[in-house]
């Protein structure tokens, strides 16, 4: 799961490969769904700043506390 996250990190930033939003969305909610932490919160920010996806401050704030619950 962690290098799901990362490949997501590659999209969003074009580290590689040209930006592809949409893909680095699709990875990290599978590496979130997955339990990765740093990946709750990539899929926050994204859902926060809505690039990629539609923005949504419920689904920011959802995951993340998900991905802070997890730092306890």
């Amino acid at each position: 799961m962690h290098a799901i996250n990362r490949l997501g990190c590659c999209y969003k930033f074009g580290i590689g490969m040209n930006i592809y939003l949409q893909k680095a969305f699709e990875l990290y909610q599978k590496a979130a769904n997955l339990g990765n932490i740093k990946a709750q919160f990539n899929l926050g920010k994204i859902y926060e700043n809505g690039k990629g996806v539609e923005k949504d401050m419920d689904q920011a704030i959802f995951w993340y506390k998900k991905s802070a619950d997890q730092r306890k």
